[in-house]
């Protein structure tokens, strides 16, 4: 679990730069993260629909 005062007091000593590098990162998690779930929400079948539906045009 966090801390959040040793949080509070290690952003309290970070740079201008140092803080604007972790913005764009969590920036940059936060966009992956939603173009996944928007990718996987706009595909037709799920990966186990399309393997349930392979078995049944087997048999």
């Amino acid at each position: 679990m966090i801390n959040i005062e040793t949080s509070k007091s290690e952003l309290n000593e970070l740079t201008i730069y140092q803080l604007r590098s972790l913005q764009y990162a969590v920036a940059k998690t936060l966009e992956e993260k939603v173009a996944v779930k928007a990718e996987s929400e706009n595909a037709l079948l799920t990966d186990e629909e399309l393997d349930m539906l392979a078995e049944v045009m087997k048999n």
